[in-house]
This record gives C-alpha cells, sequence and structure tokens, in this order.
C-alpha cells in the first residue's frame, strides 16, 4: 500500500547564482525545484534537481539537458551541493570537533583547527588547555583560514596569560526565540557602559535589558542584576545607559583560577521595544529547504520549486 504525495507549497525565484533557503510549513517527502530560464533550450545544463526524503545533506539527483535536447540524470553526493532540509527548531548541538591545536592570546583570537567551521556559526569551545577561561563559551566564527584556523572575532584574549594549547568545539545551532542570553566578554568603567559579547546579538535600541556577573573573579559584581537600556549597538556591543564609573572594573580570571569553576557573566533581555511585538516569546525558526549552488542556477535564471508531503508527515 502507498501513501500519496500531497503538495504542501510552491513557488519561484529568480537566481542570484548563490544558495538560498525557502521557507516551507512542513518538512517534505519531496522536493523539486525546475530551471524555467533554461528547460527546452538545450543548454547542457542542469534543468531539474530533486530531493527525497531520507537524503544525506546535499545530495540531489538531477537532470541535465544536452545539446541535443537530450535528458542525462546525474547526482550530487552527500555534502556536495545540492538540498539540506533545514528544521530551525532543532537546538542540540554539533558532535565534538577534536582537531583544534591552539588558540592565540591575542585581538583577536585565532584557533589552529583543520576542520573549520563556517563563518557566522556559533562555536561552543571546549578542552582549551592553558585558557580554561573561555571553555565552555559560545563565540561567533569571524573568518577562516580553510584547512588552518578560524578566528573568534569577538574574543580579545590579548590580556591571557598564555596561549591555548588544545581547542575542541561543537556548532551550536542559532537560537530563533527570544531573549537571546549572550555570554559578556567586557564591560567598560564609563558613564554610559558598553557590554562586548561573545556572540553576534539582536538586540534594539530601546531594549531593556538585564546584566548578571555574581562572580568575583570577573570584578565588577556591582552590576549583577542590574538593569538598563540599550542606547546603540553593533555587531557583537551594546551601549547602555548604565554608570559604571564607581564600579570595580570588569577583568578575565586566569585560566588557574578558571579550573577551580568560574560563573560567567551574561546579559538577556528583560524588556521590549515598544515597537516590538512580544520579544520575550518571539520564535522565528521555520522548516525550510537550503538550496547549494548546484541546483540553483545561474544568475538571472527563473526557478520554479514544488513541495510534497504524505498526510501523515508531521
Amino acid at each position: 500500500m502507498s501513501t500519496p504525495l500531497a503538495m504542501i507549497a510552491q513557488g519561484h525565484f529568480t537566481s542570484t547564482g548563490a544558495a538560498t533557503t525557502i521557507e516551507l510549513p512542513k518538512r517534505p517527502d519531496y522536493f523539486v525545484v525546475r530551471n524555467r530560464s533554461l528547460w527546452g533550450s538545450a543548454p547542457t545544463a542542469v534543468v531539474q534537481s530533486e530531493w527525497y526524503y531520507g537524503y544525506a545533506d546535499g545530495q540531489a539527483t538531477c537532470i541535465t539537458e544536452g545539446g541535443a535536447s537530450a535528458l542525462t540524470a546525474t547526482a550530487i553526493a552527500a555534502a556536495g551541493a545540492g538540498f539540506t532540509f533545514v528544521d530551525l527548531s532543532d537546538q542540540t548541538p554539533g558532535a565534538l570537533v577534536a582537531t583544534g591545536t591552539a588558540i592565540t592570546n591575542a585581538n583577536p583570537a585565532v584557533v589552529s583547527d583543520a576542520g573549520n567551521p563556517a563563518v557566522g556559526q556559533i562555536v561552543r569551545v571546549f578542552n582549551t588547555t592553558g585558557m580554561l577561561q573561555i571553555s565552555g563559551i559560545d563565540f561567533t566564527v569571524t573568518a577562516i583560514a580553510a584547512g588552518v584556523s578560524y578566528t573568534l572575532g569577538y574574543l580579545d584574549a590579548s590580556g591571557f596569560g598564555a596561549a591555548a594549547t588544545n581547542a575542541d568545539y561543537r556548532v551550536i545551532p542559532a537560537k530563533y526565540y527570544t531573549p537571546y542570553r549572550r555570554w559578556v566578554t567586557n564591560i567598560s568603567t564609563a558613564a554610559a557602559a558598553v557590554i562586548s559579547v561573545s556572540v553576534a546579538h539582536n538586540y534594539l535600541v530601546g531594549d531593556k535589558i538585564t546584566v548578571f556577573c555574581p562572580d568575583a573573579n570577573f570584578g565588577m559584581t556591582e552590576i549583577n542584576g542590574v538593569q538598563g537600556t540599550v542606547t546603540a549597538v553593533t555587531a557583537n556591543t551594546i551601549t547602555t545607559d548604565i554608570d559604571t564609573t564607581g564600579m570595580t572594573a570588569f577583568a578575565w580570571p586566569t585560566s588557574a583560577v578558571a579550573a577551580a569553576g568560574v560563573t560567567h557573566p551574561t546579559v538577556t533581555i528583560a524588556g521590549e521595544v515598544a515597537t516590538k511585538l512580544t520579544s520575550t516569546i518571539d520564535s522565528t525558526a521555520y522548516y525550510g529547504m537550503y538550496l547549494d549552488t548546484g541546483v540553483v542556477g545561474a544568475n538571472t535564471n527563473v526557478m520554479d520549486w514544488m513541495a510534497f508531503s504524505r498526510d501523515y508527515t508531521v
């Protein structure tokens, strides 16, 4: 007995030649994209690509139209440039990657690692021998040297006593709900304190935030539990109306102190901007299909797509 497929969504887009993601209402069992611009024109190019539930990430089955309008079946192997189903509600950390050999005590810190994560991914570092004060903290990857290193662009480790001699990591899925809790890497001593965080944030001017710094090993315990308003932002800094001029300076503990156990300071949203709706419970997670460069067509090509699912699929 077979279960018929039912269409759950369809549409089209004009390709830029770059990878893209299409949002879907549920997980599909079959997904197909056709190059409307090239179909029937014998361009010796991929004109249709298909994905079936059970395919590995990056896999696709393709139809290539030849010079004499002949159709040839081709395949994109797993981990290739095909399709990858996206479930942004899945918050399971990635597998431990234990290929890192060092982290520089520099600004920014650079990790020697042949198993590069991607730029923009969030990594949680572990087993940072010689730099235990950052072990277990999340960081945004801001640059890579393929097969050589990746950069923790929001970590100034220049004041650390020594470089790390080991560095493992797990990729952490981006959180698609608020409030966002972010690890604090610095707080300035100023009338309008600037808080630096280890992962790019989505805070907006006018947001109400609460700072948690209960551990004297990081200094500035006077700011623990203090609420403030965001007055300016960059990718990883938050300028606030909190006056820290009379407080103890923020400072990282040594690796030896961290080895005995510390509580890392954090910041989180305490309230919403008047123009934002229910920011404290907002969720932007979605199902989607990621189309890599092997299935999106060339720049300006018009691509038609359809997604199908069986009734029992949730």
